[in-house]
This record gives C-alpha cells, structure tokens and sequence, in this order.
C-alpha cells in the first residue's frame, strides 16, 4: 500500500497582523490583509516549525483562484512530499511518481487551501501590540485573542490559563499585507515553534502531473470476492 500525506496532517496554522486603538479596529485590520493577500494573483507560504517528529519545512505556493501546490520537507530525514490541487482534483508523489488521490482526500486539501488564505467566517479577534522592525521593515505585531465563551451573559475566556504561548502576526502597514505570522512562547518570541513568511512573486505555475500512476491502494477498498475478476 503507498502512503500519502494529507492537508489536514499539516494544516498546523494560518496566521496574520494589523494595529489599532480597540480590538474591533484591530481584527478588522488583519481580517482585511489576509483578504487582501487572497485577491493576490501569486502567493507564497514559507513556514518552518517543529512536529513531534522533528522540524519539518512547508512551501505553499498559490495561483488564485484554485491552483496551490504544497512542498513538505522533514529535516530530520531529508524526504519531501509535493502535492498539488487544482480546482476538486488532488495529487502527490511517493516514491513510485505521481498519482491523483481519491476523492475524501482530495476535498481535505481542497478545504485545507481554500482556509490558507485568510479567515474566511472564522470569528477571530486581535490585539494591537504596536509598531515592530523585521528585517530592517516597520511592521505592526497583533496578538490573536484566545477563544471566549459566554457565561452569564459574559465573554470569558475558553482557557483563563494560557500555557501554550501566542500567535502574533505582522503586517506591512503600507501595503496592507501580511509579513509573517509566528507561534511562540509568550516569553521567548524571537525562537517560534512555527514560523510562516509570505511574499508575492511575480508569477507561479501550476500544472497537473504530466505523468500519472495508478492510484494507491486503500486500506478499505472493497475486494471483488466474486471469481468473476477479470472474465468478460
């Protein structure tokens, strides 16, 4: 049986960045970068972090509207896995070539690009945390808000002892972009746990597979157990 790396094992996170007064500026700020970014013809993701399995690397390149293509590299053990979906089609390479992954699968990824681009009905809020420098660029820091709950008619956090640190995003100011987004212990943010960068080139290309084998055997597929396999 080959194996295949689905979106949903390395959906990880999405992040972004903005500033203002009240934390509805704030949100509004970075909703709109991120919906900015997905009217961007070209995108580029780069994000390094650390798995359970070791520190891994993941390109995600887009060419708006339905075209992403996905490189993920595990560092420890030198192996990438590419992925592409275009449109409600799928396909990734093992080490027999390329072949097109059925269809549950496929709509995984299919969802995991259509949410990488922005917040989509999410109901996020962000904190300004003011003016920063990276790599010599003035950028605005936002802090996502942890998840809230109603009691009693009150907004209270879902967890009121955070212990697994923050999700900050960072913003070009001027071009109303996202810069980068980290996830890191509240104390230690120039050492994230994962890292996304983005940028916009000038063009990407994205093509299906020119060459394509059949698709891998699934664990639950049905057997023909009639005899009657292959008579006419």
């Amino acid at each position: 049986m080959r194996r295949y790396l689905t979106a949903g094992l390395m959906s990880g996170l999405s992040l972004a960045a903005a500033g203002a007064p009240a934390w509805a500026d704030c949100t509004e700020e970075v909703v709109s970068a991120y919906d900015a970014m997905a009217k961007k013809p070209f995108v580029r993701m780069e994000t390094n972090m650390i798995t359970g399995t070791g520190p891994m690397k993941m390109v995600l390149e887009f060419v708006t509207p339905d075209k992403m293509r996905q490189t993920v590299t595990s560092l420890t053990e030198n192996k990438t896995v590419e992925s592409i979906v275009i449109g409600d089609k799928a396909w990734t390479q093992d080490e027999k070539g390329w072949f097109e992954l059925p269809p549950a699968a496929a709509d995984e990824f299919a969802t995991f690009r259509d949410q990488s681009l922005g917040f989509k009905d999410n109901k996020v809020k962000f904190d300004c945390m003011g003016g920063d420098t990276l790599d010599g660029k003035s950028v605005r820091a936002y802090k996502l808000l942890d998840p809230t709950v109603t009691v009693n008619g009150k907004e209270m956090p879902r967890n009121p002892v955070n212990t697994e640190g923050v999700r900050v995003y960072y913003l070009d100011p001027a071009a109303g972009l996202p810069v980068r987004a980290i996830f890191a212990q509240k104390d230690r943010l120039n050492a994230p746990i994962h890292r996304e960068v983005y940028s916009f080139p000038d063009s990407l290309k994205i093509d299906p597979p020119a060459t394509v084998q059949p698709p891998p055997t699934l664990i639950n597929e049905p057997k023909d157990e009639s005899g009657d396999a292959g008579k006419k």
